[in-house]
């Protein structure tokens, strides 16, 4: 009588499991999409909890359709995107959770490889992915190309994610491409949507790797959707506020990050946040708030600007001569309308291929 082979266990419907919390406001144009690549990964052993925050279009009744695949909760009224997180983190059952947006495309394999390279380092609090930019259609425009400090896929202390971010702001630790241990997530605690609102995910992940390495995957496993009209573009439209990264970031070096940081990281930082008060002042010039403006140029480090070599140097000081005249000046509705097209009419790029 022949041996029986014995039967090896497939690892990916008996590994961890993996929540995956999919917060949903007014996202029927591409929810179907999102919950159908959720729902195609190779790794198996997951449960879809979408979040909808209290959604007034179709989103619940596309929830539906996806009755004994995925769970469905429903706000009684808006959280906003963290708050409404939270609160999926809390009903969880996964020893992994991943927050995945619903208006962008997942790739099958996504999960598994994540879920494989958590198992391989057991240090590693948590590991995202690289991305794919894709426009409202879903045509590919460009790939993120990680900084050369992140590469390698090798896990990252704190103080050379901190130095990373500060260089060159955070394009590499992507909300929707994080895998996160349960056991580090309930550790760290809830975002912070009341202080740090939009940037309550990057406080998070440098909140994470202060006691855990982080990792970053040069797979493109995401393709994370742009120029749609999401939160995120809503947020910068005709922004005059700092940007809330800058308040994580001073609060994170206030907390003894500054010890950590490098020269030529805070020179960086310094630079961006002065790109960040230029583009303020065209917000202030375009809705006729010229002392405002004036204001904002105020804070700009024209230092910081000419010794990093992270920001388009010539441009940022010419757009700054051009500023320091046009706020001493009656505004002129021809150069604001155009100041408008230029910035805050969001195009896409012209698609790869």
């Amino acid at each position: 009588m022949a041996d029986t082979l014995p039967v090896v266990p497939d690892p990916r419907t008996t590994g961890p499991l993996v929540s995956i919390l999919v917060p949903a406001y007014n996202a029927e144009a591409h929810l179907r999409e999102a919950l159908d690549s959720i729902l195609a990964q190779t790794y198996r052993h997951i449960e879809v909890v979408l979040l909808d925050d209290a959604s007034t279009d179709r989103t619940p009744e596309i929830a539906a359709e996806y009755a004994g695949r995925i769970q469905y909760a429903r706000q009684p009224k808006n959280k906003g995107i963290f708050g409404n997180v939270n609160d999926g983190i809390a009903r969880a059952r996964g020893d992994l959770l991943a927050v995945y947006h619903s208006d962008d495309v997942y790739l099958p394999t996504m999960v598994e490889e994540q879920v494989a390279y958590l198992k391989q380092h057991p240090e590693v609090g948590a590991v995202f992915c690289s991305d794919i930019f894709i426009d409202a259609k879903g045509r590919e425009y460009g790939r993120l190309s990680l900084p050369r400090e992140v590469r390698g896929e090798q896990p990252l202390d704190y103080e050379t994610v901190l130095n990373a971010v500060l260089t060159y702001k955070n394009r590499f630790l992507v909300c929707p491409t994080a895998m996160v241990r349960a056991s580090v997530q309930h550790d760290a605690g809830a975002y912070r949507q009341d202080r740090y609102g939009i940037a309550a995910d990057l406080e998070m992940w440098l909140r994470i790797a202060r006691r855990h390495p982080l990792a970053v995957l040069e797979s493109h496993l995401i393709r994370y959707r742009h120029f749609h009209g999401n939160a995120t573009q809503q947020y910068f439209h005709l922004r005059t506020t700092p940007e809330n990264q800058f308040v994580v970031l001073d609060d994170y070096l206030a907390e003894g990050g500054h010890a950590l940081a490098t020269p030529a990281a805070l020179v960086s930082y310094e630079a961006h946040r002065s790109e960040d008060r230029l583009m303020a002042a065209i917000a202030h010039y375009i809705k006729g708030e010229l002392p405002q403006g004036r204001l904002a140029l105020r804070d700009v480090q024209l230092g910081a600007i000419v010794r990093s070599p992270q920001v388009q140097r010539w441009r940022l000081l010419v757009l700054f001569a051009g500023l320091w005249g046009l706020l001493r000046l009656p505004r002129a509705e021809l150069v604001a309308k155009r100041m408008y097209d230029r910035w805050h009419v969001k195009r896409s790029p012209v698609p790869r291929g």
